[in-house]
């Protein structure tokens, strides 16, 4: 039945046609300009019109979260499948687009109003028409609903602008975003040849002075320059009249010389006769005087055999003084020894006697061996108690290893929790420092309490469950659910998830067919087998996803799936690396489709805890903790024994200690009484005979007396012949020393002259050389003048310069110094620093003029962003004020709130952090929130996408929207309430066409006259569809009725 054309709109559809469509055989119904409204149980195929709608208008399977190839969506069986779209043109023959997708090979065969064409063509017309597939604003599947509420504001933004805003609403927003760039990087140049010319004008800044100093420098170095030409031309000049002073002098010079040379003949003829003489002397003087010399040693001889016996006669007398005092010292010394022998004796009369000691110190070592038998064999008992409590310690620090080895397998979940969702992980730490605040348990993530038993597993197990799930906490109670709600995410502001607990336990939760019923194809256990959990958390997880009817196959089943698929009934089975989901028809033959979909590598649960061994490994814990206290109370006991042991054993060595010591001091006192006896023996056979001693010592001395007369008066005679001979030779001394001083007077004389002469001739030599030097320097001065003035004489100018500056080399020359200094003060700047000056000054008046031109420039770009944003905003703000008005009216009517308003961020003139913020309550003690994917239940947040997406119907530019199973998860009374407001928005003219799909109506609903509703009936007994005729229905009827 077609539709009635003067109602569509441009791009609305007016007829869809499938062939070999998933469910599909064949096809084609012509939906309503306004409402339509497509039903039918689960399994039908109302879902796969939307596929269709998807796939025909050139979509991406991406957009409809199910299979990733576009092959897929063959019918089983079929090799190519067929979808036909018309779409209505208001200005012509509709357009009609057809898309063969054949299974072979993933590809697509595109005609456009009966032509061929291609996939870009398509999106072309698509683009033009208004249709944006990717808009979820527009274009709902039903797995994409819940990416609408996790949309951001941004993505909500500009997918409102696409699909319901003037095409200069969103281009604006573009262009804006566009030239919030170009502003950003124009501020960001004029700012870097801002700073860049202030950067110039600070270094140019920092070298006037050094460009000053070098002027200066300059100035003084140009003075000194020429002080140094007029010191070259004063040098020369002074130069010239040392040389003509020195030339005079050598003349003078020449004259002296001869006269010298003439004087010096004379004497040296009286000094060869003083010289003679003094011969003569000296050899007089050298034989009186070995005469005088051999004199001297006799007597000296003589005088030293004298010496050595009065050395004689005094070691005669020290011998006899040393053998008195040797006497003495004995004789002390054997007084000593019996004093001592007298002491040692009374000692021995005081002390015990010898028998009487040895019993009591054999009865002493008895006793102490007694004793030390019982400290040996308490120790053996010690050391066997230690042995034991250190096996015990390191079998209890293995088990503790161990234990830690398991606890961390926990730690690393907890770890890539923290990493990936930190949220999860803070509030998990919140948790474990809170758990006295709720009266049931709340366990921890699903992520973190499941413990898969076999790692291989642990790829299904994760698979099966989303993550949303597997980061959520599972609460037993729904105050304690409220109350841990209201203190992670209100008050820390933590985006978690929690679920309530079935009250039901895991006994009503059993897999409705034995395992071993499936072993035929393969398949060996349930995943609820898989893994171990707190009961509370394991009878959720088969409530939502019926873990305990899931098995999971071998190859065996993946060689034979389609034989588990036809013969099995499951709804879901895994196979290795692959999942399986099947839908089965209710009607007709009630034929089957199948989706399959790898399985990747488990990200969390493969690090598992094996329960049993951690419990095992406690056990042994305690058991050994145990054993070593037990341990410790024998060895406190043998140390308190042995204790007692060593004070006896300690005290009965002191007894035995003493008992020695008498017993050896009297063997010392005996053997020191024996010994001093045998010494005083000794000493009395060494005794001296003092008085033949001294008899012998005076007949030695009166000998060496007699000797010594002798030798005096031999000694006094030689003294007298010594004196008479040096006489002789006092008297040939005067004369030698007269002829010495004649001589040398000569000499003097002589060498005085010759010093004269020889100085003369030398200053003369000396003369000629200082004469040829100055007038070389002279000559090199005057060249080195001509060199430093470029002539050979001064220029006028340079005699006027040279009256301003001193006339003596000295005063010159501390100007110079001083001229100098001055210039080396303001240090030696590098010509380079001056160009670099120059040059930077030239760039600085460069930049300057760019600046300008670019603060210009700024100011244009300002001036044309503030146009558009002004267009934009007024527009913008217009339209969100219409979408708050309808979605806080259609709220109203639902007797809750919400509102839309226009996020703008922190700064905003950050035009692509402009956002839609939607705000709804859904009772009256909350307050207003942002609609999130955390906060609202499913229901709501069902609520407030369908309730948006009406406010934008009245707005939308959009041929047609299309929203799939959004009623899933509202309770009977909103449902009913959004279909009555969604019949009277989507009924109004000059709407939009509009798609509902949804399995089911509820009872009593009010329906408009402009709405279509479409009824699938799809099953084995079904008519075909080209056989499908209603008029002829109608007369069947009507002939009926007749009879």
């Amino acid at each position: 039945m077609a539709s009635n054309s003067e109602d569509l709109v441009e791009g609305a559809i007016v007829r869809i046609k499938l062939e070999d469509f998933v469910t599909y055989d064949s096809c084609e119904f012509y939906p309503g300009p306004h409402l339509n409204v497509i039903m039918g149980p689960n399994g039908t195929g109302k879902s796969t019109i939307v596929c269709a709608m998807c796939l025909g208008l050139a979509g991406s399977t991406n957009l409809l979260g199910r299979a990733k190839e576009v092959g897929e969506f063959v019918k089983h069986g079929c090799n190519k499948a067929v979808v036909e779209i018309e779409l209505h043109n208001t200005s012509g023959k509709n357009y009609t687009i057809r898309r063969e997708i054949h299974k072979q090979g993933n590809r697509s065969n595109w005609e456009l109003n009966g032509h061929h064409s291609t996939m870009n063509e398509v999106k072309k017309l698509v683009g033009e028409l208004n249709i944006q597939i990717g808009n979820l604003c527009q274009f709902l599947p039903q797995d994409k609903v819940v990416e609408f509420a996790n949309m951001s504001n941004i993505e909500l933004l500009d997918n409102t602008e696409q699909a319901i805003g003037q095409p200069s609403l969103y281009e604006n927003h573009c262009r804006l975003k566009d030239y919030r760039h170009e502003e950003k990087q124009l501020q960001h140049n004029h700012k870097e040849k801002k700073q860049t010319l202030e950067k110039l004008v600070q270094q140019n800044e920092r070298l006037e002075t050094e460009v000053e100093r070098y002027n200066t420098r300059q100035q003084l170095l140009e003075r000194v320059e020429i002080l140094e030409k007029k010191r070259a031309w004063v040098e020369y000049d002074n130069k010239r009249v040392e040389y003509i002073t020195q030339k005079n002098r050598k003349e003078e010079l020449t004259k002296l010389v001869r006269d010298a040379r003439r004087q010096n003949s004379p004497l040296q003829a009286k000094l060869d006769a003083a010289q003679r003489d003094l011969q003569q002397v000296d050899v007089k003087m050298k034989e009186i005087t070995n005469e005088v010399r051999q004199a001297a040693n006799n007597a000296n001889r003589k005088h030293d055999r004298l010496a050595e016996l009065n050395s004689e006669v005094q070691e005669a007398v020290d011998d006899l003084k040393d053998k008195k005092n040797q006497e003495q010292k004995r004789r002390n010394k054997v007084q000593g020894w019996k004093q001592i022998i007298e002491g040692l004796r009374k000692e021995l009369e005081e002390m015990e006697p010898a028998d009487d000691l040895q019993p009591k110190i054999d009865e002493n070592h008895l006793a102490r061996l007694e004793v030390s038998k019982e400290v040996q064999k308490i120790d053996k008992e010690s050391i066997k108690i230690r042995s034991e409590r250190e096996t015990y310690k390191r079998d209890m620090k293995e088990c503790e290893k161990r234990l830690k080895r398991l606890n961390d397998q926990r730690n690393q979940r907890l770890n890539t929790l923290r990493n990936k969702y930190r949220d999860t992980y803070n509030a998990v730490e919140w948790l474990r420092n809170n758990p006295n605040k709720f009266k049931r348990t709340i366990h921890e993530p699903i992520a973190l309490v499941i413990n898969v038993l076999d790692t291989q597993h642990a790829r299904y197990i994760e698979h099966c469950i989303p993550m949303n799930d597997m980061i959520a906490f599972v609460c037993e109670d729904a105050d304690d659910m409220e109350l841990f709600l209201r203190e992670v995410r209100d008050k820390q502001r933590l985006r978690v998830n929690a679920v309530k607990a079935p009250t039901q336990g895991m006994a009503n939760y059993r897999s409705q067919r034995n395992i071993s019923q499936l072993n035929p194809w393969g398949f060996t256990d349930y995943l609820s087998d898989l893994f171990d959990a707190p009961e509370a958390v394991k009878a959720y997880l088969c409530k939502q996803y019926r873990l305990q009817d899931v098995p999971l196959g071998t190859q065996h089943t993946e060689r034979n799936k389609e034989k588990a698929i036809k013969e099995c009934q499951l709804r879901r089975f895994y196979t290795p690396g692959q999942c399986y989901n099947i839908r089965q028809s209710r009607y007709g033959n009630k034929n089957t489709s199948s989706t399959n979909t790898a399985v990747g590598e488990a990200r969390l649960l493969n690090i598992t805890v094996d329960l049993t061994a951690k419990r095992e490994v406690e056990g042994q814990i305690q058991d050994l903790e145990q054993l070593i206290r037990e341990e410790r109370r024998r060895y406190g006991d043998l140390s308190s024994e042995r204790k007692g042991c060593q004070a006896r054993l300690n005290q009965l060595t002191e007894i035995k200690q003493g008992l020695l010591a008498q017993r050896d001091r009297r063997r010392l006192n005996m053997q020191q009484i024996d010994a001093k006896t045998k010494a005083i023996k000794r000493s009395e056979t060494e005794a001296m005979d003092i008085k033949a001693e001294e008899e012998q010592c005076s007949k030695k001395i009166r000998s060496l007396n007699a000797k010594k007369i002798k030798l005096i008066n031999e000694f006094k005679k030689l003294v007298a012949d010594c004196v008479v001979k040096t006489k002789d030779k006092v008297r040939l001394s005067l004369q030698y020393s007269y002829a010495v001083q004649r001589k040398t007077k000569l000499e003097n004389d002589i060498r005085d002259m010759s010093q004269k002469l020889i100085a003369l001739e030398s200053e003369f030599k000396n003369l000629q050389t200082l004469v040829r030097e100055v007038k070389e320097t002279a000559k090199r001065l005057m060249q080195v003048a001509r060199e430093k003035t470029g002539s050979d004489e001064p220029s006028n100018t340079l005699k006027e310069a040279f009256k301003s500056y001193p006339n003596t080399i000295e005063e010159m020359d501390v100007m110079i110094h001083s001229e100098r200094a001055r210039a080396e003060c303001y240090f030696e700047t590098d010509q380079s620093v001056v160009e670099e000056y120059e040059n930077r000054k030239e760039e600085i008046d460069k930049l300057s003029k760019e600046v300008e031109t670019e603060a210009v420039r700024l100011d244009n770009h300002m001036q044309e962003i503030q146009a558009v944003r002004t267009e934009w905003l007024t527009a913008l703000q217009k339209l969100i004020d219409e979408i708050n008005a309808n979605f806080s009216k259609f709220f109203s009517a639902m007797g809750c709130a919400g509102e839309v308003d226009l996020h703008k961020g922190e700064n905003e003139d950050d035009y692509d952090k402009y956002g839609i913020r939607i705000r709804v309550k859904f009772r009256k003690t909350e307050a207003l929130r942002e609609l999130t994917s955390h906060y609202q239940s499913g229901g709501e947040r069902s609520v407030s996408t369908i309730l948006y997406l009406m406010a934008l119907q009245e707005l939308n530019r959009c041929p047609f929207r299309v929203v799939d199973e959004i009623n899933q998860g509202m309770d009977p009374s909103n449902e009913r309430r959004v279909f009555d407001l969604v019949v009277k928005t989507a009924c109004k003219e000059n709407t939009s066409q509009y798609f509902l799909i949804t399995p089911k109506l509820l009872p009593n609903l009010s329906y408009g006259p402009k709405m279509k509703i479409m009824c699938i009936f799809n099953g084995h007994w079904m008519l075909p569809h080209p056989k499908w005729v209603m008029k002829g229905f109608l007369r069947r009827r009507k002939r009926i009725d007749a009879l």
